[in-house]
């Protein structure tokens, strides 16, 4: 076994947040007299960072300034309800003890805004996820590969040992940005077809099974 890092995505690979998403994205859209959207329409939006799961969500031809109100009204709300119904999908965090009794580094980036980030990891993953990077001044969202790589300077990983974590588009697209291995999980915001299309080499439909893809690559 070669691997010896982990960096895992959050929304979606180890953490069911659509809930308390899809409820900031409706608070939002009507505080700001907009139409509310759907569960299957936001899980859509979402991937890309929380403005752009705004610009998504509100109606077309909205002014910046308009989008950039309803984006301050999303982060009022969900930085005081971001933990009302997230939780850890099952055997993720079974999977990290594992993974941490194998001596293998873990750490999680996403483009939820980083303070959220670093919020939900303590909170949720206590003494799992001691890096936890998130979008800010500094990090660009993914796919750039910026958080990914600050992530494996601070766990002194190379692109030899170390593999990302994702369910989507964007989270390939980073691993493959980032010069390293990439496996899909299927439960998340996007399907296993999809990952299929997109030629992801390794996809996994339960949680501990990433301890057998670890072993094989």
């Amino acid at each position: 076994m070669k691997i010896k890092n982990i960096v895992f995505d959050m929304d979606g690979t180890i953490l069911d947040t659509i809930t308390d998403i899809r409820e900031a994205t409706n608070f939002a859209l009507k505080k700001c007299g907009y139409p509310e959207r759907t569960l299957t329409e936001v899980l859509s939006f979402v991937g890309n960072g929380i403005k752009v799961l705004i610009e998504r969500a509100v109606p077309n031809n909205i002014s910046a300034e308009l989008v950039d109100k309803c984006l301050v009204e999303f982060k009022c709300y969900y930085d005081i309800h971001k933990n009302d119904n997230t939780k850890p999908y099952p055997q993720i965090l079974q999977l990290m003890a594992e993974l941490r009794d194998m001596g293998i580094n873990m750490s999680v980036v996403s483009n939820k805004f980083d303070a959220g980030v670093k919020e939900l990891a303590e909170h949720l993953f206590t003494g799992f996820l001691p890096i936890a990077i998130g979008e800010s001044a500094t990090i660009v969202p993914k796919p750039n590969p910026s958080g990914v790589w600050y992530a494996m300077e601070l766990m002194n990983a190379n692109k030899n040992d170390t593999v990302y974590i994702g369910d989507s588009e964007v989270d390939f697209q980073t691993a493959k940005n980032s010069e390293i291995e990439f496996i899909g999980v299927s439960w998340g915001f996007r399907s296993r077809s999809l990952l299929e299309q997109l030629g992801s080499k390794y996809i996994v439909d339960s949680p501990l099974e990433i301890i057998n893809f670890i072993k094989e690559i």
